[in-house]
């Protein structure tokens, strides 16, 4: 069976953290033995991932907290979001993905102490999904906005933006990379990168709560119902086998890393609402209903899972809680926020880890270096940007088709720049009310004054009264129509200049 022992972590809806590792029998079935729980979370326990001795979770406590495997302690923990987190996972051994509920995605270098190097924003809506290209230069994330966005890992900016019909659930690249899967609702769709087109449906008749690739073409489904489906997206997404793996929904599937002497071997570990872990036995050739080799009640509401190769002997212990020994090292310092666009992005790729090894010395020489040179990498030309994106779409052969993108950039700068010049317009308008209220107030006091002759004039002779206050009343009648003519003049020349204006952004 397996050359290597292998561990199981689940994150529950009781706020839990509970860890399973797996011990052959000699009968061939699997023992599940519990190795730790930990209850530092202050909500359920949404998304959990594990690469090397380095364990991480999320939680709807929006605080993502780092575990050591091999000491069984806590780390510290990063607040870097506002809201749920969504996704967590790791490309290669250093770069951590982060999504949450508040648009964000953030990426996380577990070699340089868990620094944000960067924070990709544009989505108006939660976050649902991140997956990362296996070349580690592209990756899509889907959104409640009903938008999908491509990022370009190497200068961590936003590349393309794909409109959708109705929201997406998920989305997840294939091992291969040579197309990706949208999941929304009970379908789930496949796209080919060559030609970004829709290549065929699966609909699962059931809400999916959970896909995973067994092979590059036979992925496992898992939803609202008791089964676990798997299909073969290659030959037009036909289902291949269907089995009651549980009795309620199941919420996670992965594939365990274990050895096997037959290439034709899988090993499923599922999980369910109903809190169970079952261990399965799959054959690829025939295709048959998968042996159970082993289960365990958690009696707790499982979430999410992950499994990775086991690193110490099976004890039954709890993670040391941050809250009782002061170990906790905190990596959300403002600091880092501020640094992070001064950072020039790294292109993924397994390979850096090395140089990172030998550059480790001189490590604070290279910062100062890549800080110095932060600002110009990001004030990139608009044509530079163009051909970089050119040379991706040729690389991935992805022809997008410009009806389905949206700047939302550049309507923004229009809006500004639209409020900017009605602002000043209606300055122009404050302008001339107050330069009109002047001259009334000048017109008023020649009429009091012109009412005060009027009156001596009264006193002095009263034969001409009559005479008098009808001169008054014409003068008076002659002055208010001058001043309408004068603000119908100048309100036309305002309305001009507004069309003038507007034309800027026809």
């Amino acid at each position: 069976m397996g050359g290597r022992n292998v561990e199981i972590v689940v994150g529950t809806n009781e706020e839990y953290l509970l860890g399973y590792q797996l011990q052959t029998n000699k009968d061939g079935s699997i023992r599940l033995q519990q190795t730790y729980a930990n209850h530092s979370h202050m909500g359920s326990v949404r998304q959990v991932a594990v690469v090397g001795n380095s364990l991480v979770s999320g939680s709807a406590d929006e605080v993502i907290r780092i575990f050591n495997l091999h000491s069984r302690s806590e780390e510290g923990s990063i607040m870097e979001h506002q809201g749920t987190i969504t996704h967590l996972s790791f490309y290669g051994t250093k770069h951590l993905f982060s999504a949450s509920e508040d648009g964000k995605i953030c990426i996380f270098n577990k070699k340089k102490k868990w620094k944000c190097e960067k924070t990709l924003k544009g989505h108006r809506g939660p976050v649902s999904s991140v997956s990362v290209h296996p070349s580690g230069k592209l990756a899509l994330s889907v959104s409640k906005d009903r938008t999908m966005y491509t990022w370009n890992l190497i200068k961590g900016r936003k590349a393309y933006i794909t409109n959708l019909k109705s929201a997406a659930d998920s989305v997840k690249w294939s091992p291969a990379g040579t197309h990706y899967l949208l999941v929304r609702g009970s379908c789930v769709e496949v796209y080919l990168v060559d030609s970004a087109k829709l290549l065929h449906t699966v609909d699962f008749k059931q809400a999916i709560s959970v896909i995973t690739f067994i092979t590059d073409e036979l992925i496992a489904v898992g939803g609202e119902g008791q089964n676990i489906s798997l299909y073969d997206i290659g030959s037009g997404g036909v289902e291949m086998l269907q089995w009651k793996a549980h009795k309620m929904r199941v919420k996670c599937i992965c594939v365990l890393p274990w050895v096997s002497s037959a290439t034709s071997q899988v090993y499923l570990a599922s999980g369910s609402s109903d809190g169970t872990i079952k261990i399965w036995k799959l054959d690829l050739l025939l295709l048959t209903k998968p042996k159970l080799l082993g289960e365990v009640n958690t009696t707790c509401r499982i979430i999410c899972m992950d499994a990775y190769p086991s690193l110490s002997k099976p004890t039954s212990a709890s993670f040391v809680d941050s809250t009782k020994e002061n170990i906790v090292e905190k990596v959300n310092d403002k600091g880092m926020q501020d640094e992070e666009d001064d950072v020039e992005f790294e292109t993924f790729d397994d390979s850096d880890d090395v140089e990172d090894e030998e550059l480790e010395e001189d490590g604070d020489v290279e910062d100062e270096e890549l800080e110095e040179d932060g600002d110009v990498e990001d004030e990139v030309d608009e044509e530079e940007e163009d051909i970089e994106d050119e040379l991706l779409e040729e690389e991935f052969g992805v022809e997008w088709d410009d009806e389905d993108l949206e700047d939302s950039d550049d309507n923004d700068i229009l809006e500004l720049e639209e409020q900017d010049v009605m602002e000043e317009e209606d300055k122009n308008c404050i302008k001339f009310n107050n330069t009109e209220k002047k001259k009334e107030k000048v017109s008023n006091t020649g009429t009091g004054q012109a009412a005060k002759t009027s009156k001596k004039k009264e006193k002095a002779s009263n034969t001409g009264t009559g005479q008098a206050a009808k001169n008054n009343t014409q003068r008076k009648n002659k002055m208010k129509d001058n001043k309408r003519k004068s603000v119908e003049s100048a309100v036309v020349g305002m309305s001009s200049s507004k069309k003038k204006k507007s034309v800027i952004f026809s």
